[in-house]
């Protein structure tokens, strides 16, 4: 695939030495290996190839492959998901906690000032987490698909609005002349205004002729006050973890 190609992917990604599946875009796989969660969003990807929109390893390995083809990967830490770092386990006192009524206990996910770790120890009043992704310092396996390169403006469109805005109650790409108007539920058009400019951006440098972007609330009225548009914003969020290392 060449640089700046859209492509829609399937992936499942495996830790190396223990073989625990810890990422799929397959519903029927995630529900095999304990991943399924229901307001998560199972199915293939849209990839920008060649900018990072995924691991290191697997945007060098789509550059190699062809649309329908398929290929097992084995990536090293450098090219998955980092190297250990001692300097991102920190210790907190134990007091600070107590301020938030939070009791730490180990294995407990927190959130310190927007990056999330795990907490190993409490002890002496102090609580010592670790910052580092879980799968940092390990090597994995991917099993990739290239299910098909888009190469209309209309289909990329749509891929890339999938790829901003992941969720069940999927986001409709519609092109009017050298405007792209994406609209999503009413419940995620007006809190999303910051993703407009980077989205402007990867639209103007991958679908020539595009000059702004605009979002709109969709007109079905099913998405509106659902259980799945409450949740919308809890989906991105969620899915935007993928592949980043967070």
């Amino acid at each position: 695939m060449k640089e700046k190609s859209v492509v829609l992917i399937e992936f499942t990604g495996r830790e190396t030495d223990s073989g625990r599946v810890f990422d799929t875009t397959s519903e029927k796989t995630a529900k095999e290996h304990g991943l399924y969660r229901e307001n998560g969003v199972f199915r293939p990807v849209p990839v920008i190839v060649g900018n990072r929109d995924v691991l290191e390893g697997i945007d060098e390995a789509l550059k190699e492959m062809r649309e329908g083809e398929t290929k097992k990967i084995t990536l090293a830490p450098e090219k998955a998901f980092g190297l250990r770092r001692k300097e991102l386990v920190v210790v907190i006192p134990l007091q600070e906690f107590r301020k938030r009524q939070i009791q730490p206990v180990p294995g407990l996910i927190v959130d310190l000032n927007g990056g999330y770790g795990r907490v190993q120890t409490v002890s002496g009043g102090r609580v010592r987490i670790d910052l580092n992704n879980d799968l940092a310092g390990k090597t994995v396996e991917y099993e990739l698909k290239v299910l098909r390169e888009m190469k209309e403006a209309q289909e990329k469109a749509q891929a890339l609005a999938e790829k901003f805005f992941p969720l069940k109650d999927k986001a409709e790409a519609v092109l009017e002349k050298d405007v792209l108007k994406v609209r999503l539920p009413k419940e995620l058009a007006k809190q999303v205004a910051p993703l407009v400019e980077p989205l402007t951006k990867t639209v103007k440098e991958t679908i020539p002729g595009i000059k702004k972007v605009e979002i709109e609330e969709k007109k079905n009225p099913k998405s509106a006050g659902t259980k799945e548009g409450k949740s919308a914003e809890k989906e991105q969020a969620e899915s935007k973890k993928r592949f980043s290392g967070n």
